[in-house]
């Protein structure tokens, strides 16, 4: 793996975290249980364990269910605050294609 591969790595387990750590808070702020919160989005309770310890492999589709279901829309999900930032690699620019308009 090289450097940029571990820095996009790094930062999808943090934001994972983030995301678990804030579905678990606000789940938890509604005194719901993980069996209480699977039977009320159809998602299964191994799901939620995962998705509440920050693993990266959770579908976003079911992820978005769950926080729906809690009343988390996507902007309060991105204004979480940052474990700590990380910064973005440079990306190397691309060559523009031949008759391209752009």
């Amino acid at each position: 793996m090289n450097e940029n591969d571990n820095i996009i790595s790094q930062k999808a387990s943090e934001l994972a975290g983030a995301f678990g750590s804030l579905i678990r808070d606000r789940r938890q702020a509604l005194a719901m249980t993980q069996d209480q919160l699977a039977l009320a989005t159809g998602v299964g309770r191994r799901f939620l364990i995962d998705l509440e310890a920050g693993k990266i492999s959770c579908q976003i589709g079911r992820s978005l269910i769950v926080a729906e279901a809690l009343g988390l829309r996507p902007s309060d999900i991105l204004k979480a605050p940052p474990t700590h930032t990380v910064a973005a690699p440079d990306l190397p620019d691309l060559p523009e294609e031949e008759g391209s308009d752009g």
